[in-house]
């Protein structure tokens, strides 16, 4: 009958010294991130103690005890890594009732195992992993004692972070034989002490094996290949004339069509070409006229402004001529004005002249014959008025 072993390892990267680190041992042990070898039908991560948020609970593991998580000592030691689980037969083994049986014995004894083996520490998490080849539980430990510094032994015993209480001399081969005493009840032995083997863990294992499938199919596929390299090439040759013949076909259909293209852009050219002749033509003659029209308006400008002097000119020569003309007939109302005052006075000393006469005459004619001289002095009267 097979041996079955319980596996004990720590993990082979060494201790935990920085939040970085322990920020992705918390992603992985969280499945926050899907993994290539991890079946995504399985059951999600169990945490038997802590929580998911590992990086925050360690903090408060420290907090709690009066340290400042952002103030320890470089390169110091946070907390290790330790991985707890079986051979894969002991597992698989049995039908399903059997199988699910073995498996939480085992984690119930593991569980138990750990918080003995541990009891001097702190243990922050410890997470169930199904989703692997074979089931295992990770425990994250926190090296957490008290003691007294002997610098300050005055103050008495206080907390600190020492990892020598979980890697110091004899602990490992402690936590080895007291993990093996809880396993001896499931049927499961200790390896060999001081045998040098480690745990390999199944993505290890995994990639080893891609490997060697990878290499096994790289075998077979040089065998295949020289197996059917004669009737490839025999293919290849007749793909290569096919695939040239319609190449040429292709070629020449490109051809035909690029020269089909190249009659309809270069009709295309010629009608822009004529378009761009009928319109620069048509802009000459608009130039043409507009230069036309710029010559007749500059010529009629200078007609318009000689005649526009010339007018000018003649009224200053009409307003001199009305000043003239106004001069000439006020002269010539003062003459008229002076000869009528003197054809009046003329006038007016001829009529009394006449009428003087008239009245020398009435006094002859009332010395001399009235009767004779009356017709007389009527035919000279009205010449006198």
């Amino acid at each position: 009958m097979a041996k079955h072993y319980g596996v004990l390892t720590f993990d082979n990267r060494g201790p935990i010294k920085s939040w970085e680190r322990m920020t992705s041992i918390q992603r992985h042990n969280a499945r926050a991130e899907e993994l290539p070898h991890c079946d995504p039908e399985a059951p999600e991560p169990e945490f038997l103690k802590g929580s998911e948020r590992l990086v925050e609970d360690a903090q408060c593991e420290l907090c709690s005890r009066g340290l400042d998580p952002q103030a320890l000592r470089a390169n110091g030691v946070i907390a290790h890594e330790v991985i707890l689980t079986a051979s894969h037969e002991y597992f698989a083994q049995g039908d399903e009732a059997e199988r699910d049986r073995r498996l939480w014995h085992w984690v119930a004894r593991a569980y138990l195992a750990a918080i003995k083996i541990w009891r001097k520490v702190t243990i922050v998490q410890m997470v169930l992993h199904l989703d692997e080849y074979t089931p295992h539980i990770h425990v994250v430990l926190m090296p957490l004692v008290k003691k007294v510094f002997g610098r300050r032994p005055d103050d008495g015993e206080r907390w600190t972070l020492n990892g020598r209480e979980i890697t110091g001399p004899g602990e490992f081969q402690r936590a080895h034989d007291e993990y093996a005493t809880e396993m001896k009840p499931l049927g499961l032995e200790r390896g060999v002490s001081g045998s040098g083997r480690k745990y390999r863990p199944f993505a290890e294992k995994a990639a080893e094996m891609d490997e060697q499938c990878k290499r096994a199919a790289a075998a077979e596929a040089d065998a295949v290949k020289a197996r059917e390299e004669s009737e490839k090439a025999e293919q290849a040759r007749a793909a290569q004339w096919a695939d040239e013949f319609d190449r040429l076909k292709r070629d020449r259909l490109e051809l035909e069509e690029g020269q089909r293209l190249l009659k309809v852009e270069q009709a295309k050219v010629r009608a822009d070409m004529l378009r761009q002749e009928v319109t620069r033509r048509a802009l000459a003659s608009k130039e043409a006229n507009l230069t036309k029209m710029s010559a007749q308006l500059a010529a009629s400008h200078d007609k318009a402004a000689a005649a526009l002097a010339e007018a000018d000119r003649i009224r200053v020569e009409a307003q001199r001529a009305l000043a003239a003309a106004l001069k000439v007939r006020a002269h010539a109302d003062t003459l008229m004005a002076l000869a009528n005052d003197m054809e009046t006075a003329r006038v007016i000393q001829a009529r009394d002249a006449v009428r003087a006469q008239a009245d020398c005459v009435d006094e002859a004619l009332e010395d001399a014959d009235l009767g004779n001289q009356l017709t007389l002095l009527d035919r000279i009267r009205p010449r006198a008025r």
